[in-house]
């Protein structure tokens, strides 16, 4: 047989080493293209929540320089009477484990979003005592306790419903004064700039004083304005989630290669 034949028919030698480097190269590019976009959007944002979209006259306010069709309210009021709900201090005991409902806790309130891989669960019979702790899709839901105090994510429009867990807040905004992504976009700002350490009860562990966060001053555009800036910091946080999704597939299939390997 010919020489050159018998190359083509060989089976090529597999490098696992080359195809874990690949992946390592392939999840290194894909966390720095993240980083980038992360840190264009707070700068973004920053800028948005400032200068707004196309204005050319502003104003001084409690908040600092405002475009002048804004206007600086307490938290309370944008939220056009709807009360900031604090989480039980307790769950119930394990009831029918067979339905459960998740329970927001602090430590699935990521930066911006929902971690639903780390929420609790509650059973679904115990949960219906609880109804007045109850979450739905667009509600915003803060830790105010602990470690994850001041970080805050707003619940998907689909999101199935849930429990608020001990440790959180529900801020539930009326959309037609202020769009919910837009008011979260305002509290991830102040969570990042430390304005929401300030608000500390004074206790040994972090927790935010409730009385002074429904006094938080808020900046609030025309609510069509409110909307264009979500809008514009919702399609770069698509980005960042499709890049997260990406990296974990990544490591997903790093971590399987490596486990074929040693079967």
């Amino acid at each position: 047989m010919d020489d050159d034949l018998m190359d083509i028919e060989e089976e090529p030698t597999l490098d696992a080493g080359e195809v874990i480097e690949a992946a390592d190269l392939s999840a290194r590019s894909i966390e720095e293209l993240i980083g980038r976009i992360f840190e264009y959007k707070h700068r973004l944002m920053e800028r948005l929540l400032s200068d707004g979209i196309g204005h050319a006259r502003f104003k001084e306010s409690p908040a600092g320089r405002i475009p002048d069709s804004w206007r600086v309210v307490p938290l309370q009021e944008a939220l056009a009477g709807r009360k900031i709900v604090e989480g039980p201090a307790s769950l119930p005991g394990a009831g029918d484990v067979a339905a459960v409902v998740p329970v927001i806790i602090p430590e699935c309130v990521g930066s911006l979003r929902l971690l639903e891989k780390r929420c609790g669960a509650v059973a679904k019979d115990r949960a219906k005592k609880l109804a007045e702790f109850a979450v739905a899709g667009s509600d915003i839901v803060m830790a105010v306790k602990g470690e994850y105090a001041g970080a805050s994510a707003i619940m998907p429009v689909f999101f199935p419903g849930g429990i608020l867990g001990p440790g959180c807040v529900r801020i539930s905004a009326d959309p037609g004064v202020c769009e919910p992504f837009y008011l979260n976009n305002v509290l991830h700002s102040y969570f990042q700039s430390g304005v929401l350490y300030t608000l500390n009860a004074g206790s040994g562990e972090m927790a935010i004083d409730l009385e002074l966060l429904r006094r938080l001053m808020i900046k609030l555009p025309p609510i069509s304005e409110q909307k264009r800036i979500a809008d514009i910091l919702l399609a770069l946080s698509g980005e960042i989630v499709a890049g997260e999704d990406a990296l974990s597939r990544i490591r997903s299939i790093r971590a399987n290669f490596i486990r074929a390997q040693d079967e």
